[in-house]
């Protein structure tokens, strides 16, 4: 395995705490935090909710191809993504490139009542819960590229960051010694049903 890139890379959908794990890794890690969503407002001197309104989606995607340009100039920073940052066509292979990319899963339930409470969600403003959970579903295949995925929703963002350091670690390792790297650097399986709402949500 090649030695770990510079990048800890946040990927996951709305409410799954990207943000607030990206912030304590960071610190843990002595390194900068950068979030797309707060590129994209400083240069845009508006808010997400108002770029929605004022310009609309296919706007606001190509600002999120402008970030994605701008975070290759990043090295040695942890980044938190949008939910949707991933999924334009290339965006996740650009990602793999930058550095680790680390999916915070959870189940549609916990991250779907996290984004509603937190709010300014446009994505959300008009969709239904069935809605929701279609596009929860949409954006697993992008997510699941990463080079690890962590089941969250029962886990406090002190136990995420501890298995991310730990898996940075591994990886690490791995590259000094290729031929345990087999063993000391596989990514966490899934539980079955993350990944899929719970019955009657969709």
């Amino acid at each position: 395995m090649p030695a770990t890139p510079g990048n800890v890379i946040l990927v996951g959908f709305m409410g799954a705490g990207k943000s607030t794990v990206g912030r304590l890794l960071a610190r843990r890690l002595g390194r900068c935090f950068v979030e797309t969503d707060a590129i994209i407002t400083a240069r845009e001197g508006r808010s997400i909710p108002e770029i929605f309104a004022e310009r609309g989606e296919p706007y606001f995607r190509q600002l999120e191809a402008e970030a994605l340009e701008a975070l290759a100039d990043k090295c040695g920073h942890v980044v938190a993504t949008g939910g949707g940052f991933p999924c334009a066509p290339g965006a996740m292979d650009r990602l793999l490139g930058l550095g680790t990319v680390v999916w915070l899963a959870a189940d549609f339930d916990a991250v779907y009542a996290r984004a509603n409470r937190v709010g300014g969600r446009p994505m959300l403003a008009d969709r239904s819960v069935e809605e929701a959970a279609a596009l929860y579903r949409a954006r697993q295949d992008h997510y699941r590229r990463a080079h690890l995925a962590l089941d969250t929703t029962r886990m406090t963002v002190d136990a995420v960051v501890g298995r991310i350091v730990r898996y940075l670690r591994e990886r690490e390792r791995s590259a000094r010694a290729p031929e345990t790297a087999a063993e000391s650097a596989s990514p966490l399986d899934l539980p079955a049903g993350v990944g899929e709402p719970r019955e009657g949500d969709a």
